[in-house]
């Protein structure tokens, strides 16, 4: 099996296990979930009027500020570097990073990858590994395993979120990054730190697979 993390991450106050971390973001998602409706909100009030790109910019702004400021009581603080925009928590040492999405963005069975490409900067200081392996959603034994440490000593978690134009809605989940193609989009995430968001419901979204290594086919002789 090819685990896509290592079970502790090493972060400013220590090291961290990869599961508490899932439980303790699991624990604030009615707070996460505020911050996206706060953002949908925003960019739900735009009219023909504003600038083409004022939609996706009210939206990020917002759910940045409303992260930070609805986690705030429980130990997280902005951090800005060089237009890197995080909100992290030291002790908990973790960081979460808002990133735009593809259509399988929230998608139980599917396999999200960022719709815009990250500079070198970006991707140095996440320390993600560079994977131009296709269809990861097929074959997710080709996710490469990632580095347990970056340059934030943190471990982090990306919001990606997708919009969608029709409805007006949008879906979402946190998602450990672990690898980037050749045009610098983030197209891998470790399929076991996945926790997909539901903004009208507050319950915990199951993730785990409802397959097992042993899967009988029944063939029909012709």
């Amino acid at each position: 099996m090819n685990l896509a993390v290592s079970n502790t991450i090493q972060g400013q106050g220590g090291t961290f296990d990869k599961d508490l971390n899932k439980e303790h973001l699991e624990s604030k998602l009615v707070h996460v979930h505020e911050a996206l409706r706060r953002g949908l909100s925003a960019r739900n009030r735009m009219t023909s009027n504003n600038p083409a790109t004022s939609g996706g910019q009210y939206f990020y702004s917002e759910v940045v500020r409303a992260l930070r400021e609805l986690l705030m009581p429980f130990g997280y603080k902005k951090e800005s570097i060089r237009n890197v925009e995080l909100t992290i928590n030291d002790s908990q040492g973790l960081a979460i990073y808002l990133c735009s999405g593809c259509d399988q963005t929230g998608n139980l069975a599917g396999a999200p990858q960022s719709i815009t490409d990250k500079g070198d900067f970006t991707l140095d200081l996440f320390q993600l590994k560079y994977d131009d392996a296709p269809n990861l959603d097929l074959f997710p034994e080709l996710l490469p395993q990632a580095r347990p440490n970056n340059k934030l000593n943190c471990d982090i978690w990306f919001l990606i979120h997708h919009f969608d134009k029709a409805n007006h809605t949008v879906s979402a989940e946190l998602a450990r990054p672990v690898s980037y193609n050749k045009n610098g989009y983030v197209t891998g995430f470790d399929p076991d730190s996945r926790i997909i968001i539901d903004i009208h419901n507050d319950d915990v979204i199951e993730t785990e697979s409802d397959f097992n290594n042993e899967i009988d086919f029944d063939i029909e002789e012709l």
